[in-house]
């Protein structure tokens, strides 16, 4: 996963904190694979560990935000923060349904 360009102006604040998120959900990606290739839970179960994963990554991503936002010095880092962190959330999101998508056809009966 790349990350998305900070628009013009960017801090070095808000650069750390977005391949913090990045790190986030990459690892999201790859316990959510791992979840997909299990062969000892069923659909609901995965779906469920999906779900749990989700959630777990997302409170994390607003925890490294919290955490990068005690330190802004400017507007400027405040909003480029912010800008980061719902692209980040926007991109998790995506990938999190994506997965429940994957989770239902894997499991699907043939």
């Amino acid at each position: 996963m790349t990350e998305a360009a900070l628009p013009e102006g960017h801090s070095a604040l808000a650069e750390q904190a977005g391949a913090a998120f990045v790190e986030s959900i990459d690892a999201f990606g790859r316990a959510a694979t791992d979840e997909l290739v299990r062969s000892d839970v069923d659909r609901k179960a995965a779906r469920a560990n999906v779900v749990t994963l989700h959630r777990q990554r997302r409170a994390e991503i607003k925890r490294i935000a919290e955490a990068f936002g005690r330190s802004c010095v400017t507007e400027d880092d405040r909003h480029l923060l912010r800008f980061a962190l719902e692209l980040s959330l926007t991109n998790l999101d995506g990938l999190y349904k994506q997965f429940r998508r994957a989770v239902t056809v894997m499991h699907e009966r043939i």
